[in-house]
């Protein structure tokens, strides 16, 4: 029966205790601000958090940029190292070609004036055969 009598007045004691450790109104007002404060903080460095993610995104936007122009330059330069000599014999090729066919026709003048001096060479031995 000692047992029981001094179970009960342990848990009587311990169901009493925690009214007596109650907060006060004031310091859960206080708690609330606190809170209040670290939300806003956290707010605060989370927003800080995406406009430092946002610069850095505008950085790397830019190194891509660069990196473009650099491409963009590049490949201008290969064009120009692939495109000129290859302008500079297109042009080369067809100053041959005109030059051949300018000399062709040169040629194909000198050679009808051949024989129309042959023939004339023949009609004048003829003539001179036949009119000694």
């Amino acid at each position: 029966m000692k047992n029981i009598l001094a179970l009960s007045i342990l848990l009587c004691g311990i169901a009493g205790f925690p009214a007596l450790c109650e907060t006060p109104q004031s310091a859960l007002e206080i708690d609330i601000a606190v809170m209040k404060t670290e939300i806003q903080n956290m707010k605060e460095n989370i927003k800080n958090g995406f406009d430092n993610v946002q610069k850095d995104f505008d950085g790397v936007q830019k190194d891509l940029d660069n990196i473009q122009k650099n491409f963009d330059r590049q490949n201008n330069i290969i064009i120009a190292c692939i495109g000129i000599p290859l302008a500079t014999l297109a042009i080369g090729a067809t100053v041959r070609g005109i030059l051949a066919h300018r000399r062709s026709r040169r040629d194909l003048t000198l050679e009808q004036q051949i024989e129309t001096l042959a023939q004339e060479i023949e009609t004048l031995k003829q003539r001179q055969i036949v009119s000694p």
